[in-house]
This record gives structure tokens, C-alpha cells and sequence, in this order.
């Protein structure tokens, strides 16, 4: 219904007068109080609803003096130009107040984002609509022609836009389906990175190099598309590693078992598994699978893992063969053995520099000890544990730490090399009562339970030492939990 126009005041200028002196301040103070309201529900409001009370209603006010009172023709260039303005700004406010009622979380009460393609189609099809009543209503086109012009020309229009149109509905799919979300992890074409962006026409991929990839809706309409959020943004990561053939499975099972169980980032829930995937002529290949918490950490993760895979190979005397095609006979495994042998020897050599030991009884312990090598970060001891291991450092450093009984976590020093640790459980069979982390890659020589016991038996002197530095720290660990 055209307000500038109803036959009511047609024939009589004086009381289009009063209406104006009467309407138009009660319309300000309604329009006063809905902006009271709007101002307590949503500032974002405001705006739009002062447009109408600052703007359309003086310039309707003025209009209707002119057009009714005045009697200025409404067919003239300076009238329909005042009118068409007014409807611009009708419909601008009108596009505000609809977005924030219909597409904000004010006015639909949940937590999703609208996307903003739905938030472009509504804008362009509001101003169209208030492009179609200005030209009928102010400028007295006929629209009838113009649709028919516009059907004829949309046909030609179609067909040179084929592309930007198939972007347009694959797009306006891809909303309604909801395959991916911003922020979400995504691959499209073998293009992998984090939605930060989906508009009419493509989305935004950021990769991890931090690159923008700008992908149309046309190709993703057309492939595959892999989330790695969804439905949970819990993360499965396989990898494959190859043993020799003389490593026995079990063996090498628990070795990545062990590491994956001490690997930041790797959950305990779901249990990695390790399985025994197949037979080459060079070696056993084995599968390993564990859960991350994120995807965006997966190679960080990954990375962690395989560094202290290394490690854990050494502790556990397993061989990992060289890519080109080998076989492991028996006599490189002597020889593997043998130089393992020959370091060890090496290494004890030097414990009378640390310990008590007679060198006449250092090759006594051969048997009954090992080198561990261990990277950084990796938990050397876990309180409670019960290795029952004495651990000399022959390289690196590492921190001993205990953990009280309100769950605070207390250092207590750093362990050089010539320093010893697991004395406490070694003796007294009980949970070690400390942790202790390795703050670079470290080399130990762990002698073994039997061994040390052996070893002290002789060696009274020894076992004095011992004696005097589980002291020392159990002294040191009941003055820091009285603190």
C-alpha cells in the first residue's frame, strides 16, 4: 500500500496538517521506546530503528507537505528522486533489523553460525525487492516487460556464467549438507589445511605452511571431500616400521608399545595397537596405530614419535635395516651384538670413577647390565615404578622430580653424569618415590637388580655409598614435603 497516496486526505490539505501534528510526535515517542527496548535486548538494533525515527519519517513528513499541502507534483524528477531515496533507506533498515531478529544468535538462539552465503542471497533478493516496488511505485515501470526482458536476458546471462552459477548452488549445497565447518580440518583435491573462510563463491583452506588456497564450490561439488573433525576431532594415525627378521615380534611389540605409552600427544584411550603387517625379504614390517586429541598436532606428534622410536630401539637391542635390499644372517648379528659388547666394556670401565667398585670386579658385571640410551624428554623412571635398576649417567642430564600428595609436583635437582639413581627401590623393594626425565638425549648403564646385590656383598664399601646417598635424598624429599 503506497502511503503517499491513500484517498483519505486526497481532497483536504488541512487535515493532513493535523494528522502531521499529531502522528508524527506520537510515532517519535513509539519508536522512542522500542529503541528503550532494543537498546536492553540488542544495541545492534538501534542503528536501523534511529535511521527511521532521523531520517525516513522527517523526510516522509516533508514529502507529504509538499506532495498534499503544497501541492508540489509527485510526477516530477525532484519528487520521485526524494521518494526513491526514502525507499533506499526503508529497505537498508529493513535488511539490518531482519538480520539481526532472523540470523543473529539474538534472534535464533543457538550457538551455529549462519553462513554467509545465506546472509548474501537474503541481501541481494531485499534489494531487489525494494528495487522492484521503487520502480513501480515511485517511477511507474511496467514490471511485467521487465520480467520478461529479464527472463530472456537471465537465459543469455546463464549461459556465459555457466561457472559462476554451478559455484553459486554448489555452494548453496555444500550449507545445506554441512560436510565441513570454519575451523574444521579438511583435504579437497589433495589440498589439506583449516577452513578459515566459505563465501558465495569458494572457501578458504590456511595449510600448515600457512598459505591461503582458495578452492571454487564447483570442484569440491565434484570430489571427495576428507574431514579430519569430524565426527570427532579425536584423530587415528598409522605408520609402518620394519625389524629384522631375527627381532622376535613379541619383542619388538612391546618396544613400540612402551614408546607410544611415553609419547606426549598419543592417547591411552583408545589403546594404540601394534600389529605384525607382513614379511620382506628384508624385514618385518609392523603397523603401528594410536589416537591423537587434534589433528592440527599430527605431526608434531608424529614426529615425537618416531625421534623416540630411535631410542627405544637401542634399549631393546633391535635392528632396524637400511632401505636398499639386505638380508641379516647370522653373522651380522654377532657382529651387531659384538659391538654392543665391546661398548659396554668401554663404558664400565669408567664406574670405579664413580662408584667404589674395584676394577678387577667391573667385568663381573658385563653380563648383568646394559647401555639404555634415552632422547629428551623421555621418562627415565615413573614414580611408583618398581624397576629395581641401579642407573649410572655416563652422558646427558636429567631432573628428579616427586609428586605430593596434594598433587604438587617438587624438583629435586638435576642429575649429572657421574650421578646414579634407583638405589631406593633397588634396596628396599619398594615404588620409587621420584621421577626422573631426561632433559637431553642421555646415555645410562643400567646394572641390573641381582647384579648390584651381588656387587655390594663384596664390596662393603659400597654399600656404605649407597647407603649415605639414599639418605641424603630421602632427608631431602621429607624436608621439601614439610615445606
Amino acid at each position: 500500500m503506497d502511503f503517499f497516496s491513500l484517498d483519505i486526505f486526497d481532497n483536504n490539505w488541512f487535515l493532513y496538517g493535523i494528522l502531521l501534528i499529531v502522528c508524527v510526535p506520537l510515532i517519535v515517542v513509539l519508536i522512542n521506546e522500542i529503541t528503550y527496548f532494543a537498546r536492553r535486548k540488542n544495541k545492534s538494533l538501534v542503528s536501523p530503528i534511529n535511521t527511521f525515527k532521523n531520517i525516513v519519517l522527517p523526510l516522509a513528513a516533508i514529502s507529504i507537505v509538499l506532495t498534499q499541502i503544497l501541492e508540489f507534483p509527485r510526477s516530477s524528477t525532484v519528487m520521485k528522486l526524494l521518494e526513491t531515496f526514502i525507499w533506499i533507506l526503508i529497505v537498508n533498515a529493513l535488511i539490518a533489523i531482519v538480520n539481526v531478529v532472523f540470523f543473529s544468535e539474538f534472534g535464533t538462539k543457538r550457538k551455529t553460525k549462519i553462513p554467509q552465503l545465506f546472509l548474501d542471497i537474503f541481501r541481494v533478493m531485499m534489494v531487489l525487492l525494494g528495487a522492484a516496488i521503487v520502480l513501480s511505485m515511485v517511477w511507474g515501470a511496467d514490471l511485467g516487460g521487465l520480467v520478461t526482458a529479464l527472463g530472456l536476458g537471465s537465459f543469455v546471462i546463464g549461459l556465459a556464467l555457466q561457472d559462476t552459477l554451478g559455484n553459486l548452488f554448489s555452494g548453496i549445497a555444500l550449507v545445506y549438507e554441512k560436510p565441513f565447518s570454519e575451523g574444521d580440518y579438511i583435504e579437497v583435491e589433495e589440498q589439506r589445511g583449516r577452513v578459515i573462510e566459505m563465501n558465495w563463491r569458494a572457501i578458504r583452506l590456511e595449510t600448515r605452511e600457512k598459505e591461503l588456497i582458495v578452492i571454487p564450490h564447483l570442484i569440491i561439488g565434484q570430489g571427495a571431500i576428507k574431514n579430519f573433525s569430524r565426527p570427532t576431532k579425536i584423530h587415528i594415525m598409522k605408520t609402518e616400521i620394519g625389524f629384522s627378521h631375527d627381532n622376535p615380534p613379541n619383542k619388538v611389540k612391546e618396544a613400540l608399545m612402551e614408546t607410544c605409552h611415553a609419547t606426549p600427544g598419543i592417547l591411552l584411550d583408545p589403546e594404540p595397537e601394534v600389529k605384525t603387517n607382513a614379511y620382506t625379504e628384508s624385514k618385518i614390517v609392523y603397523e603401528v596405530e594410536f589416537a591423537i586429541r587434534d589433528f592440527k598436532d599430527h605431526e608434531d606428534v608424529m614426529d615425537d614419535f618416531m625421534s623416540r622410536v630411535w631410542y627405544t630401539t637401542r634399549r631393546y637391542r633391535l635392528i632396524m635395516p637400511k632401505s636398499q635390499m639386505m638380508i641379516h644372517n647370522a653373522s651380522e648379528v654377532e657382529n651387531y651384538e659384538q659391538r654392543m659388547h665391546s661398548q659396554l666394556e668401554q663404558s664400565l670401565s669408567t664406574l670405579p670413577n664413580i662408584l667404589p667398585i674395584n676394577k678387577s670386579n667391573v667385568n663381573e658385571l658385563i653380563d648383568g647390565s646394559e647401555i639404555q640410551n634415552f632422547g629428551k624428554g623421555e621418562l627415565i623412571i615413573k614414580q611408583g615404578d618398581e624397576t629395581g635398576n641401579l642407573f649410572v649417567i655416563l652422558e646427558g642430564k636429567a631432573i628428579m622430580e616427586t609428586r605430593t600428595s596434594d598433587n604438587k609436583t617438587i624438583s629435586l635437582g638435576q642429575l649429572m653424569a657421574g650421578d646414579f639413581f634407583g638405589e631406593i627401590t633397588l634396596f628396599t623393594s619398594r615404588f620409587s618415590t621420584f621421577s626422573v626425565t631426561a632433559l637431553e638425549d642421555m646415555k645410562l648403564i643400567a646394572v641390573f637388580q641381582d647384579e648390584v646385590l651381588d656387587m655390594v656383598e663384596r664390596n662393603p664399601t659400597l654399600a656404605e655409598h649407597l647407603d649415605q646417598m639414599m639418605d641424603a635424598r630421602r632427608t631431602k624429599l621429607e624436608k621439601l614435603n614439610g615445606q
